[in-house]
């Protein structure tokens, strides 16, 4: 008894695991748009049980403002589920929730909800699809995000290991007047590069988009400006087996009322697991 009770524990804790990753960026405003600098701190957790995995993000959002529009302060709090089915499916199911305080501002709390489903082939190739809901005080967006990704090359080569994303987001606005107009449509791209301790990703976002849906749902674009486009670079260095060091850069162009303007984005975060 005493032996099957052993087995069963180590069973148990194979198939457990968990991660926490707190993280913070800076963001910097350039151009004629009427933000100056935010920051944003948050805790990212999740912990596995085969054949499921559940995900929770809390952030924080600060916006200083140039000139005399109250400053802007939100908390977001995502849940997500995943489930596992067999060796090649994947489903998950989430909600994404926003916090608004800012004076004069009546919209206090919106959020988004979706759902996606993934057929992958272990380190070969995957295809799947995302949905979005977003509601806000007065209209809904709507999101479809099929994409598909490939792996190619060897760890163990000189290059290293590959892995490359494309996804295409059509969304759409429920009522016009909110943003330039109510279809849009862009494509991300992604290529990530594994070699020894490091990790490199390069990223990139081209296509007209507003209140868009990224980062499968952890991020979201409620502030109603045009996006042109985006790109980035992220360095991941695993410091040992079970923590590593996260430092990104992205940079975006982006319009609200048909002026030109920038964001820079500094990141940085820590990963440990347990």
């Amino acid at each position: 008894m005493k032996k099957l009770l052993s087995i069963a524990v180590l069973f148990g804790t194979t198939l457990m695991a968990a991660n926490v990753m707190p993280y913070g960026a800076f963001i910097d405003y350039s151009g004629n748009t009427a933000k100056d600098k935010a920051g944003l701190v948050g805790v990212y957790a999740s912990i596995d049980s085969l054949p499921f995995k559940f995900e929770l993000d809390t952030e924080y959002l600060y916006i200083k403002y140039k000139d005399t529009t109250p400053n802007y302060k939100q908390t977001d709090i995502t849940l997500l589920g995943n489930y596992y089915y067999g060796n090649n499916y994947a489903y998950k199911i989430g909600i994404h929730n926003m916090f608004i305080d800012q004076k004069n501002n009546s919209d206090k709390y919106d959020n988004v909800v979706f759902a996606g489903a993934t057929y992958y082939e272990y380190l070969k190739y995957n295809v799947g699809v995302d949905v979005y809901m977003s509601t806000y005080d007065n209209f809904k967006v709507y999101q479809i995000s099929p994409k598909y990704g490939f792996n190619f090359g060897n760890y163990y080569a000189e290059d290293g290991a590959f892995y490359a994303e494309a996804k295409l987001n059509y969304i759409h606005i429920s009522k016009s007047g909110y943003t330039s107009k109510t279809n849009y449509t862009d494509i991300d791209l992604k290529l990530e590069n594994y070699k020894g301790p490091w990790a490199t990703t390069l990223n990139g976002s081209f296509g007209k988009n507003s209140y868009k849906i990224a980062n499968g749902g952890f991020t979201v674009y409620n502030l109603g400006e045009d996006y042109k486009y985006s790109y980035g670079l992220a360095v991941k260095y695993s410091l040992n087996k079970v923590s590593s060091v996260k430092v990104s850069y992205n940079r975006s162009k982006f319009s609200k009322n048909g002026a030109d303007s920038y964001s820079n984005v500094f990141l940085a975060s820590y990963l440990r697991a347990f």
